[in-house]
């Protein structure tokens, strides 16, 4: 990977981790509304609007944001990966105020406060749903990674897969964290367009379902994308939405005006254009907002310090060795 000069850099990690935020913080008062329903209330939703099923003050996030910021602060801290931490993390911010968390996290989480060791977490939680587990939840949190490891392509799939696997036993939810994230990678160069194709390739080999889906992220027409909690189904429509458009704001808007899992879509989406046109392109008026967004801009530049500090990355091979990343999808 050929690095940004500094400024670039960091206007990119800030752009990603803040338009997370603000793509969810967006989208989650029009959580579970259908299209046209948005279309006939609301029209565009193009202003940070609160409230919705969650109650939420103008520019406030749930879950996706908040887990996001535990992983990248731990990844800030440790200068890698630690799996340990990252759980424990949070579990912190589980037990404390929070206005949602998915079932899949929610069972993972309690699983491990009731003594379930760390890398056993994801398969009870997985055996308690009856093993499915392939939501997105992971997906709406894995940017951090995909911006440390940058420049390693190797670690940062092992890394996604890993983190991944904390509460989502599942491969299709992991080797889609390792999609997304090696174009997220790309887009901090400019470079997403292009790879795409390669990242599918690559992908073949592993999960077919998920190279498919990024092929057919670029040719889909608006019927055939869908906002749901399903990750493929994320993680299409979060493409589709950012390449089908020319902007941040374009790209969100359309993402959240799917309706469906609205914050989740978003949340994706805004991690993907901000990564692609950085800060500067989010407007302001949604940044100003934004609740969490001096946390995000503050570890965002922590990341971008450390990347810019040495192109040879690194994973903190013990914690992911640890990882029982072994079992096939589905289990």
């Amino acid at each position: 990977m050929t690095m940004l000069p500094r400024e670039a850099l960091r206007n990119r990690f800030r752009g990603c981790l803040a338009g997370l935020a603000v793509g969810e913080a967006l989208g989650a008062p029009v959580e579970f509304l259908s299209s046209e329903q948005i279309q006939e209330r609301l029209g565009t939703v193009s202003e940070m609007l609160g409230g919705g099923v969650y109650d939420l003050a103008p520019g406030e996030a749930t879950d996706a944001t908040d887990m996001m910021l535990c992983l990248a602060e731990s990844l800030a801290d440790a200068g890698a990966l630690n799996l340990e931490d990252v759980l424990e993390r949070y579990r912190l911010w589980f037990e404390g105020p929070r206005h949602r968390v998915s079932l899949t996290v929610r069972t993972a989480l309690i699983s491990y406060m009731s003594g379930t060791h760390w890398n056993l977490v994801s398969r009870h939680a997985s055996e308690v749903l009856g093993g499915i587990t392939a939501r997105n939840g992971s997906l709406s949190r894995c940017a951090p990674l995909g911006l440390r490891y940058a420049g390693d392509a190797a670690a940062r799939r092992a890394a996604s897969q890993c983190e991944s696997m904390l509460t989502h036993f599942d491969h299709l939810a992991g080797w889609s964290c390792v999609a997304f994230n090696d174009l997220l990678a790309a887009a901090l160069t400019d470079s997403a367009a292009a790879q795409l194709p390669v990242i599918a390739d690559a992908l073949d080999e592993e999960d077919r379902r998920v190279s498919t889906a990024l092929r057919g992220a670029l040719t889909a027409e608006p019927e055939e994308i869908r906002s749901s909690p399903f990750v493929l189904d994320a993680l299409q429509a979060s493409i589709w939405a950012t390449f089908r458009t020319t902007s941040f704001e374009d790209a969100v808007t359309l993402a959240v005006g799917l309706g469906g899992d609205a914050s989740g879509v978003g949340a994706v989406t805004g991690a993907l254009a901000g990564a692609m046109y950085g800060e500067t392109a989010i407007p302001r008026r949604w940044l100003d907002v934004l609740i969490e967004r001096d946390r995000a801009l503050a570890v965002a530049d922590r990341l971008a310090a450390q990347a810019d500090a040495s192109v040879e990355l690194s994973i903190d091979d013990a914690s992911v060795n640890q990882a029982d990343v072994s079992h096939p999808a589905g289990d």
